[in-house]
């Protein structure tokens, strides 16, 4: 079930990138291209070059997508977008770089179907920072499916180094999910005051209606 998962979402990103005309090495997982053989070759260099440095692949993995999320950040999404793949090749099972996918591709191509699947295949994943429990928990509260996110989130906070952010979004998912009285007992984990002004407004008005619930 998993490898027929990972075909279709391949192929649905290589139509939507096909569309938009991206190189390969600015679509998600190559966009699933069959390469040619000096495209292969030119891959094994590069992971040759990483081996000679010291690394192992899944540490030259997790250094791609530390450089992913830099040039993400400074907006230069095309170089975001080749690193993170550069993080597929070297550990395709490092969940980091389809977190990565996913945050370019809403940031360049507001394509959420595609988000959402690479979210997913990226949780799946063998191994994986806990933030993307707690991106993809926003992600699904944005998209308006607040049921789905409760579990979501719910992994984010096992997390002890999450921070405070997580519980209060596991609040806001509970409580719009239909969950009130699981909402309300959650909210009591948040402190109100250090969250951001459109979280706390929204957690605010759950308070209010926590205190007004018989």
């Amino acid at each position: 079930m998993r490898l027929w998962f990972g075909v279709i979402v391949i192929a649905a990103l290589t139509f939507g990138a096909a569309a938009k005309d991206y190189p390969a090495n600015e679509q998600p997982l190559y966009g699933g291209i069959t390469k040619m053989p000096e495209m292969l070759q030119a891959d094994q260099q590069f992971i040759d070059v990483i081996l000679k440095q010291g690394y192992s692949r899944a540490q030259g993995s997790d250094k791609a997508v530390e450089t992913g999320w830099i040039y993400l950040r400074r907006g230069d999404l095309a170089t975001a977008m080749k690193r993170f793949n550069q993080a597929w090749l070297l550990d395709p099972d490092n969940g980091d770089a389809f977190h990565g996918f996913a945050a370019t591709m809403m940031s360049r191509d507001q394509d959420a179907g595609a988000a959402d699947a690479l979210f997913k295949l990226g949780i799946a994943k063998s191994r994986q920072k806990p933030g993307i429990f707690l991106d993809y928990g926003r992600f699904l509260l944005m998209m308006k499916r607040s049921a789905e996110a409760v579990p979501v989130l719910q992994k984010a906070v096992s997390f002890a180094d999450m921070g405070p952010e997580g519980e209060a979004l596991l609040t806001v998912a509970l409580y719009q999910s239909g969950d009130q009285k699981a909402g309300c007992a959650e909210l009591a984990k948040v402190k109100i005051d250090i969250q951001q002004k459109p979280v706390a407004d929204l957690l605010h008005w759950i308070a209010d209606n926590c205190r007004s619930a018989p």
